[in-house]
């Protein structure tokens, strides 16, 4: 039961990590943008090829991709599926991939945008790119875990992933 519970938390703070991207009516004013990690895409100078409205609707889509595999993950952590390395390893190293995707979306332009992003985005960009950063890194490391194939091994990273979540949705994310 104590390792119930603090694994019930963990889980409910990666559920926070689906509406991360999702639309609310607010507005974000514009301000300078974070730095954020390079993705593929080619990039414009306010970071993004996209436009504003397909900046956020892309970076939605990587959240969703991220709640699909924390899901996978949690579902196996908290006992309710059962344990599949070959499974887990797969959506650890999908978060993995994924991880410093987003980020490049959170463009000065997509502020003006309707999302559940906070004005802090833009106007901690030091905070924000620290907060993505945590969860680059707990997003690795639970990869490499995982590559154990042992479920007491991905326990703690994964985790580390879900308060990374949790303390950057508390800070950039409104409700």
């Amino acid at each position: 039961m104590k390792k119930t519970m603090p694994t019930l938390g963990i889980l409910a703070a990666l559920s926070l990590l689906a509406a991360c991207g999702g639309q609310n009516s607010s507005s974000a004013p514009a301000a300078s943008a974070p730095a954020a990690a390079e993705t593929s895409a080619p990039a414009t100078a306010s970071g993004s090829a996209l436009s504003p409205k397909e900046a956020v609707k892309e970076r939605e889509k990587l959240m969703e991709s991220f709640k699909k595999d924390a899901g996978t993950m949690g579902k196996m952590v908290k006992g309710e599926t059962p344990y599949d390395a070959a499974a887990f390893q797969a959506a650890a190293d999908n978060l993995a991939a994924n991880a410093d995707k987003p980020w490049v979306h959170y463009t000065p332009e997509s502020a003006n945008e309707e999302s559940e992003a906070k004005p802090e985005v833009w106007s901690k960009p030091d905070e924000f790119k620290q907060a993505i950063e945590k969860f680059t890194a707990a997003a690795a490391a639970l990869k490499t875990a995982a590559a154990s194939g042992k479920l007491d091994d991905v326990k703690k990273p994964f985790g580390d992933v879900g308060q990374s979540c949790k303390s950057c949705h508390d800070t950039f994310r409104a409700d």
